[in-house]
C-alpha cells in the first residue's frame, strides 16, 4: 500500500483501467488506508467485496453459528492482503489478482505471493478437502496442483444449443451460492456438495470428474 498510494488518479485509471470517477475514488482510499486496523476504520473481510460473488453469499444474512463455520472452512484470496479468513479486518482498495505490477519492482503478484497462499492454504486446509470456487485469476494464484489435500473444482454451466458453456456473470453468482451453501449446510464431505440445486442447478455427473464438479441447468430452471 505504500506504493499504491503514490499512485495518481490518472495511474489508477490507466493501469487498471478504471472511470476517471473510480480512479479519484481508489486514490482517496488508498491515501487514507492506515494501520492499526480497528472496527471504526475497518470492515470484516467477508462484508468488505462487492462482487458478484459475494452479494450472491449473501454473508450480512449470516448468523453467528455461520461466521464461526466460515472463520474456521472459508479463505478469501486478496491481491493486497493475501489469504483471508472471513473475520479479519480490512480497509478497502483496489487491487486485481491479474494486475501486471508487484510491490519492489516485481513483475506481477503472481510472483510476488510465490508459494506464501498455497503454503498457508495448505496449512488451514490441514488435510481436509478443498473447494475451489475462485476465478481463474485467483486460483492461479493458490497453485493448486501442489495441494496434497483432494482439491474439487466447481463449474456452473449453462445449455447453449445442445451443450453446456459456463457465462462469467451467471458462473460467479453461483459460485457465491455454492459458497453460501457450503456455510449453511456445515458441509464438510465433497460427496455432499452433488445436493447443491439452488438457482436451477444440479450436478451432472456424465460431465464430472474427481477434480471438477460439474452443476448445469437449461434455460427452463432459471431462477
Amino acid at each position: 500500500m505504500a506504493e499504491l498510494s503514490t499512485w495518481s488518479p490518472s495511474d489508477l485509471a490507466q493501469r487498471m483501467h478504471v472511470s476517471p470517477s473510480l480512479s479519484e475514488e481508489t486514490a482517496e482510499r488508498h491515501l487514507n488506508w492506515s494501520t492499526p486496523f480497528h472496527p471504526g476504520n475497518a470492515r470484516l473481510a467477508v462484508l468488505s467485496f462487492h462482487g458478484e460473488v459475494y452479494r450472491a453469499m449473501g454473508a450480512d444474512r449470516w448468523n453467528t453459528s455461520d461466521f464461526d463455520f466460515a472463520q474456521d472452512t472459508l479463505r478469501i484470496i486478496s491481491g493486497l492482503y493475501g489469504l483471508l479468513r472471513p473475520l479479519d479486518l480490512v480497509q478497502e482498495y483496489r487491487l486485481e489478482m491479474g494486475t501486471p505490477w508487484a510491490p519492489k519492482g516485481g513483475k506481477n503478484l503472481y510472483s510476488h505471493w510465490n508459494n506464501t497462499l498455497s503454503e498457508h492454504l495448505e496449512q488451514d486446509a490441514a488435510g481436509s478437502p478443498i473447494v475451489n470456487l475462485a476465478s481463474a485469476e485467483y486460483a492461479k494464484a493458490l497453485k493448486l496442483q501442489m495441494q496434497t489435500a483432494p482439491v474439487v473444482t466447481c463449474a456452473f454451466k449453462e445449455e447453449k444449443q445442445g451443450s453446456f458453456k459456463m457465462i462469467g456473470t451467471y458462473a460467479k453468482h453461483a459460485r457465491g451460492r455454492m459458497a453460501a451453501f457450503i456455510v449453511k449446510n456445515r458441509i464438510t464431505e465433497l460427496g455432499q456438495l452433488h445436493a447443491f440445486d439452488e438457482a436451477g442447478y444440479t450436478y451432472n455427473p456424465a460431465l464430472s470428474s474427481d477434480s471438477e464438479f460439474v452443476f448445469t441447468r437449461t434455460s427452463q430452471n432459471k431462477k
